[in-house]
């Protein structure tokens, strides 16, 4: 389950920013495996088969882009605003052309003249009303928290405007990433929070073809306002289920397009085919050692740098993911992916050289001596702690038993706890735990990615749905950085915010960055070119989420 090790924490205040899709449909498509079904074979010169979807064991019918429970295939068809790259911050057209700041407050977007529904009737602003209209309505469906920020919207001829309570400038790409259903549809739904949409009329590149418990198919939608950018004519998405039968089903060439841990890339799927099977695992979110700050030692700065120094993060990255990502930038930012955000000051892009020797310096310097090869705490007790992490996360395991045999270098004793997802998740929103691994991170914004582990108001368990500054760090400096940010369109004075938030994460080391969590990706060229890559990061190369809005109108006819 290596897949499930990336960036489960961005479910903050900013969760329909960037994850509250994609966290769902990620854990369903990671540590999965497929048996194709046989029963559909479209041309392979028009089709592609997606190894996403899990089964569990065999799919259910539900296309409601607003249910946790939605087929993956559903992203396909409903767009939102504007499309937002995750790597990078950036934003594409969809349903609205462009958008701007009036002010700190009030946001605007401009909505695309003469787009369809796939049933031909015309998308308008009254549909972005309704839609956003029906998450206040129904609280259940507004997984971003729009209206906890959003005091009112309003709409004259194609401009849409968005009121916010307070400034909120970040808070644009939770709007933008917003689908748009279709009130003409919708508004006869009795129950929309538990209707399952098996007939979905859609705005994007596809519509639903055919559907069974075994493989559903999604169809060009020809009525798309893109659709002439669309060259994949079909969409073929198989059952899921356990195991390792989608790696070999990978290995045999049974999909175009796959999210795969696979042990061995080269030799289990690019030698099988070296002219077209290609593969890139760009950061999708930064995995990390959460101390609880409110505990000793780690409310001991001191304490925190000696144990930054004493591990050897390129060792655990390889370890944990067999070589296929790098060590994390202790800046907090996602890298390469925000670049541009890097304080040039930090030394090495922020990235902590192992130095043991180092290490032991400060601990002796705060009155830690070794006695038999065990560290001992300036009061003579042992130093010993514990580690948790999900049951079934083998790649963060494998972090986590990395750690401790490096620290023991050091004298330290580290026990390893493994609960099931639920009582791990509970540990950390409670703060009922010493450390632990997590990730943060993968927004495309690092605004979103700092509030969520640096926020003081989301340390307090009380009143927070979902916190993540499981660390427990609270600092006013932090937060007057964060609203800095947060309250200006500049982008001269968010980048210096930014810079001195980047200090805080290097130099008080909230929490301890370890490597980036890869977004798994293989994907065939021998009938489709124009994926994202290293070169061309257009999107990540997720088959989740919105990523595939940007990626099926650039893939176009190999040869």
């Amino acid at each position: 389950m290596k897949q499930k090790a990336v960036a489960r924490f961005l479910a903050g205040r900013y969760k329909g920013a960037a994850a509250a899709a994609s966290l769902s449909l990620l854990a369903a498509a990671c540590g999965s495996a497929a048996t194709p079904a046989s029963s559909t074979t479209p041309s392979k010169a028009t089709t592609l088969v997606v190894g996403v979807d899990n089964g569990s064991p065999t799919l259910a019918d539900n296309f409601n882009p607003f249910s946790p429970n939605a087929r993956i295939g559903t992203t396909y068809m409903y767009e939102p605003l504007q499309y937002v790259n995750t790597l990078n911050g950036s934003y594409s057209p969809m349903l609205a052309t462009s958008h701007k700041f009036v002010n700190a407050t009030t946001l605007q977007f401009q909505i695309r003249s003469g787009a369809k529904w796939s049933d031909g009737t015309p998308i308008t602003p009254a549909d972005v009303l309704f839609t956003f209209n029906l998450l206040k309505k129904y609280p259940a469906l507004d997984g971003a928290g729009i209206w906890k920020h959003v005091s009112s919207i309003s709409a004259s001829g194609n401009t849409v405007t968005f009121k916010f309570s307070s400034p909120d400038v970040p808070f644009a790409q939770a709007i933008a990433s917003t689908v748009i259903l279709p009130s003409h549809i919708w508004s006869k739904i009795a129950n929309p929070v538990t209707f399952t949409n098996t007939s979905p009329v859609t705005s994007g590149p596809y519509k639903l073809g055919t559907f069974n418990p075994n493989q559903y198919v999604l169809v060009k939608n020809p009525l798309c306002w893109q659709a002439s950018k669309v060259a994949v004519q079909k969409v073929v998405f198989p059952a899921m289920s356990g195991g390792q039968t989608a790696q070999l089903e990978l290995a045999k060439g049974q999909f175009g397009w796959a999210t795969l841990f696979v042990p061995n890339v080269q030799q289990d799927w690019v030698s099988k085919a070296p002219k077209y099977n290609h593969y890139w695992f760009p950061p999708g979110g930064t995995i990390s050692l959460y101390m609880n700050l409110t505990k000793a030692p780690f409310n001991n700065l001191t304490f925190r740098k000696a144990l930054s120094y004493g591990l050897d993060r390129s060792s655990i990255a390889t370890k944990a993911e067999n070589g296929y990502v790098q060590q994390a930038s202790q800046s907090g930012l996602l890298l390469p992916n925000l670049s541009k955000w890097l304080d040039p000051s930090l030394p090495n892009s922020g990235k902590i050289t192992y130095n043991p020797t180092k290490a032991k310096a400060l601990l002796a310097s705060a009155g830690y001596r070794l006695s038999n090869g065990k560290l001992l705490s300036p009061s003579g007790q042992p130093v010993q702690f514990s580690i948790i992490t999900p049951n079934g996360f083998s790649d963060w395991l494998q972090a986590a038993q990395t750690i401790s045999q490096e620290l023991s270098k050091l004298g330290i004793t580290v026990t390893i706890s493994t609960p099931e997802y639920a009582g791990y998740n509970s540990s950390l929103q409670n703060g009922q735990f010493q450390t632990a691994l997590g990730g943060f991170g993968g927004s495309g914004s690092p605004y979103i990615d700092f509030h969520g582990i640096l926020s003081s108001a989301l340390s307090a368990p009380v009143g927070q749905a979902a916190p993540s500054n499981f660390e427990r760090w609270i600092s006013p400096s932090t937060d007057a950085l964060l609203h800095k940010v947060a309250t200006t369109t500049n982008t001269a004075q968010q980048k210096s915010a930014v810079y001195q938030l980047e200090g805080v994460m290097y130099h008080q080391l909230p929490v301890l960055t370890l490597f980036y969590g890869a977004t798994w990706s293989e994907y065939s060229t021998k009938n489709f070119v124009g994926w994202p890559s290293a070169s061309n990061p257009y999107a990540p190369p997720a088959p989740y989420g919105q990523a595939p809005l940007a990626i099926m109108t650039h893939l176009r006819p190999a040869g």
